[in-house]
């Protein structure tokens, strides 16, 4: 299998190392800061149960394709 022709790598967290990577990989961002402060109202709210969205951004790194 090719990547990324047949196959899309895809990381979770946008680890430093992944900038580092070539071809670029692309990675979901989380947004650590602001789930921190989500988690603290939740516990001064006394909402401690339940669901807490939070968007994550992909971070879209330029990837190589090999000659066909």
């Amino acid at each position: 299998m090719d990547v990324p022709d047949a196959v899309a790598v895809v990381s979770f967290d946008n680890d430093e190392l992944a900038s580092y990577m070539r071809p670029g990989l692309t990675t979901i961002g989380l947004p650590h800061e602001a789930m921190g402060g989500r988690a603290v109202e939740m516990l001064l709210a006394r909402q401690g149960e339940g669901d807490s969205v939070m968007p994550m951004p992909p971070v879209i790194r330029s990837f190589l394709r090999t000659a066909s």
